[in-house]
């Protein structure tokens, strides 16, 4: 039983590139493995990013209504304080009448007494 070189050769060489494809084929396997792993973390990237401007925008909005409620806050100290200078004028002015009636009352009384 004889071989032919040339078939033996043939044989040879196809079994060499069955053997070369075999790993060709576990690489790119392999690489499309990594390939979906990077195609996932880039997903979950853009997700972070999207939550993260999600929050910065939330704390820019928190920033701006912080603002307009101190915005708001000076108004009412600032009404509350003309409120309270009325009030007190107010009541200096009642005191100055009281002591006015009062000084009147003994006037009054004391030129009741000396007529009397």
């Amino acid at each position: 039983m004889g071989t032919d070189p040339e078939a033996h050769q043939s044989a040879s060489e196809l079994l060499a590139a069955w053997r070369t494809a075999g790993r060709d084929t576990v690489a790119a396997r392999a690489a499309a493995e990594v390939a979906d792993l990077a195609l996932r973390a880039a997903r979950a990237a853009e997700d972070a990013a999207n939550e993260v401007e999600a929050a910065a925008k939330a704390a820019l909005e928190a920033v701006e209504r912080a603002g307009s409620a101190a915005n708001h806050a000076r108004t009412a100290a600032s009404q509350t304080a003309e409120a309270a200078a009325l009030a007190l004028s107010t009541a200096q002015g009642a005191e100055q009448a009281e002591a006015d009636a009062k000084d009147a009352f003994h006037k009054a009384e004391d030129e009741a007494f000396g007529k009397g």
